[in-house]
């Protein structure tokens, strides 16, 4: 399904965000203003994939299916479940965001490793793909897994990287369609290969904020190229991926508002696993927006 760019307008630009009209107090009805799609993904509940698609279809308009393992004995929907799930697509008007594997290393150095993660994810694209799948969630690692060391070449850290990307889409996926994710490194070292293939980001906020990085600058930066943004909270002992009340509430409301006021038509993904997380996130969000609406 093509909904629109799913890209929001340059933050420096004339317009809605330009810094001169930032100051201005900004008023948005949620329900008929909000141009992004809710998301949640598929293993908020203890419960199967379809179990899952169905209790939260009616409270979110997309779900990240998380194929993180597809090696594993539960790691992809059976063809049951994958019709179960198309069907209940169409008939709750769901999108799907398809986030890949987990284990695949795009940019390692090890030859051998790189061109098997393309395999893996190409196996991966095909399950997506019987799931009508709209957008796909990738990681590309600075080495081999996060908090891998730091590419001490650049310039061969991107070409590894270009390598495997024009093999996945080579497949025939849209390049639009293929999110890569903001991971534990400044994409600004991978963005010569988004931008030279046309790919889209995945902006995870939550990873921003764990992290410590200039949230309101990365997303000024990268905003216009991003199709996903996904949220979540970190826990003072750092453990992500936890609900909205562990992220600073003014970053919350700055962050809607720029969505917002950006005309952000992607999707907004509440990145957390378990229902506490779920229902907590969804509680805050749906108020900050009830906020921006008076």
């Amino acid at each position: 399904m093509e909904r629109g760019s799913a890209r929001a307008r340059p933050l420096d630009t004339p317009g809605p965000l330009s810094q001169r009209g930032a100051a201005k107090r900004f008023r948005l009805a949620h329900s008929s203003m909000r141009k992004f799609r809710i998301g949640a993904t598929s293993f908020v509940h203890p419960a199967s994939w379809i179990d899952n698609v169905e209790q939260l279809a009616g409270r979110v308009e997309d779900i990240e299916l998380l194929l993180f393992d597809i090696e594993g004995p539960h790691g992809v929907p059976s063809e049951a479940e994958r019709a179960a799930l198309r069907a209940c697509k169409a008939r709750a008007g769901l999108s799907y965001s398809v986030h890949m594997p987990l284990a695949p290393s795009l940019a390692s150095r090890d030859e051998t490793r790189r061109q098997a993660g393309v395999a893996t994810l190409l196996r991966a694209l095909q399950v997506a793909r019987e799931l009508d799948a709209d957008q796909y969630v990738l990681h590309v690692y600075a080495g081999d897994h996060e908090g891998d060391v730091a590419p001490d070449d650049l310039e061969a850290f991107r070409a590894r990287a270009a390598r495997s990307i024009e093999t996945i889409l080579a497949s025939g996926v849209e390049p639009r369609a293929l999110c890569v994710e903001q991971l534990d490194y400044d994409l600004a070292w991978l963005w010569p290969v988004i931008e030279r293939y046309g790919l889209s980001i995945a902006l995870d906020v939550g990873h921003l904020h764990r992290d410590g990085r200039d949230l309101r600058e990365q997303v000024r930066r990268f905003l216009p190229h991003t199709r996903i943004v996904q949220w979540h909270g970190t826990e003072p002992g750092g453990r992500d991926h936890r609900s909205l009340a562990h992220f600073p509430r003014e970053q919350s409301r700055w962050l809607l508002e720029t969505l917002l006021r950006a005309g952000f038509d992607g999707t907004l993904t509440l990145e957390v696993f378990r229902p506490g997380d779920f229902e907590t996130s969804l509680e805050i969000l749906h108020g900050l927006l009830a906020e921006l609406s008076t």
